[in-house]
């Protein structure tokens, strides 16, 4: 579960050329679900569409649960992942006043107890998920569209950045790159940018020889 102070926050795990989209034009856009993975979590959705008439239903997945290896490899692609790292207040207050737009934590449910639900429970199908999912801890965005898009963009702002975390696998100097491109764009931002130490932590390694030097 996340804790107290991870909960202030969300965080999206997505690609370099998404975040670096984010980034300069000030936007979060939400897709549809038709190609999740989850077939299961892709039928909910459009049968919360069906239900609510609506002609497309948008979505964008966070999380806040920790870092982990399995949002890396699974949310992000390759040695090009990047994690941005949301003051979650800010944003669900902006997203608040949109329209047909919500956002919130997601719920996991087992198949009995997805069962049990009334048909008055309709509004909650966007943000279910079976409970094999549930160490994701996710935190979604859904918008509803009265006509057929394939996108929608969310209007943010920079100042609701908390941090932006590099690949564990990026190399030093696409990192260092990077940096500077994330400055660039953003000069004035007061986010914190770091890469990933998950699969290669000196800290961890330090405490392993700590381990072996003790006296027995």
């Amino acid at each position: 579960m996340a804790d107290r102070r991870l909960a202030n926050f969300v965080r999206r795990y997505t690609t370099l050329s998404s975040a670096l989209e984010t980034l300069k034009q000030d936007k979060l856009v939400l897709l549809s679900p038709s190609k999740w993975d989850d077939s299961n979590d892709t039928f909910l959705m459009d049968l919360y569409r069906s239900q609510v008439e609506a002609r497309s239903v948008l979505a964008m997945c966070c999380t806040m649960a920790r870092e982990t290896y399995h949002h890396w490899r699974v949310f992000t692609d390759g040695i090009e992942g990047i994690c941005i790292e949301f003051k979650r207040a800010p944003l669900e207050d902006a997203i608040s006043g949109l329209a047909s737009v919500r956002a919130g934590p997601v719920e996991y449910l087992k198949v009995k107890e997805l069962r049990e639900l009334g048909p008055d429970q309709t509004h909650r199908l966007p943000f279910i998920k079976r409970d094999g999912y549930a160490a994701e801890i996710e935190w979604r965005i859904v918008a509803e569209c009265d006509e057929v898009h394939e996108f929608k963009d969310i209007a943010i702002q920079k100042e609701w950045i908390n941090s932006i975390t590099f690949n564990p696998w990026m190399p030093p100097s696409l990192v260092s790159n990077l940096r500077d491109i994330i400055r660039t764009i953003a000069p004035d931002a007061n986010f914190s940018l770091r890469a990933s130490s998950l699969t290669n932590s000196k800290q961890w390694k330090d405490a392993g020889r700590g381990l072996v030097a003790k006296p027995v």
